[in-house]
């Protein structure tokens, strides 16, 4: 199902709401003109007790989820977050190192922030990553981790800079990794199930006024699909439209190159 997400957020939603309520209102149009002679009405006094309580606990696994699908957003926004400022930091610890070597890690470091922003983003909402990126970093590592220091500040900066690159390292393999897991088709399963029943048992219920019924019904219907798309949306954090976007890393760029632009030789 990706390629729903290539769909904007809004569009799905109303596209998913529209469907739902036709198929809901069609579904109830045809059950009380298929069981015309039945006392519809007589069903909501014992009916509004079972309902209450079979939303109630659809509600609580509903709700469970929504907030689990929403650390991981706040997760996720962190660990970019994280990445994209230890690149920064490792390009300037990189200051310590002999010329030849820091100007090396700060170009990694500043390829490594534009493939973020021009391949792996565009790459992460199609649940893919750039095969690439690693090896730039892997490059920084290997130039800064097998140089012998002549001093005490060299051996500082290098330190320094294996830990931000290190960073950098463990943030994205997280990230891919969050990229490949969301919600699990069980627990798909049970949400829509659990939506038909409340759905279907709406059903069972008369009014006096059949539009009424019908909007009653269409309420349920545009609340309970409405965090269905939403958890779908967020699932994923770095593929929607909705989630995690590369401003962290546009920032990174534009920091790197305001450093370059000072006056400070060591910032070039």
């Amino acid at each position: 199902m990706d390629f729903l997400y290539r769909v904007p957020a809004a569009i799905l939603l109303v596209s998913i709401l529209a469907a739902a309520i036709a198929l809901a209102g069609g579904g109830q149009i045809f059950v009380h003109r298929r069981f015309a002679g039945r006392d519809f009405l007589g069903h909501n006094e014992v009916g509004g007790i079972i309902i209450a309580v079979s939303g109630a606990i659809y509600a609580v696994i509903l709700g469970f989820l929504t907030v689990e699908v929403w650390d991981r957003v706040g997760e996720a926004r962190e660990l970019a977050v994280v990445e994209s400022d230890a690149v920064i930091d490792a390009w300037h610890t990189a200051v310590g190192l002999p010329a030849e070597i820091r100007q090396r890690v700060r170009a990694d470091m500043l390829d490594y922030a534009t493939v973020m922003v021009e391949s792996e983003w565009p790459l992460m909402k199609q649940g893919a990553f750039d095969k690439n990126a690693p090896f730039i970093g892997m490059d920084a590592i290997d130039v800064t981790g097998t140089f012998i220091p002549a001093n005490s500040a060299e051996s500082n900066a290098q330190a320094a800079t294996l830990q931000q690159l290190g960073m950098v390292h463990d943030a994205r393999q997280r990230r891919v990794n969050m990229n490949s897991t969301g919600v699990s088709w069980f627990e798909w399963l049970v949400l829509l199930t659990g939506a038909i029943c409340i759905i279907c048992f709406c059903w069972l219920f008369g009014t006096k006024n059949i539009r009424t019924h019908l909007l009653m019904t269409s309420i349920v219907v545009t609340m309970i699909g409405s965090v269905l798309v939403l958890l779908f949306e967020l699932q994923y954090p770095y593929r929607s439209d909705v989630g995690i976007g590369p401003n962290a890393w546009r920032g990174a760029i534009a920091h790197i190159h305001q450093m370059q632009a000072g006056n400070q030789m060591n910032m070039r």
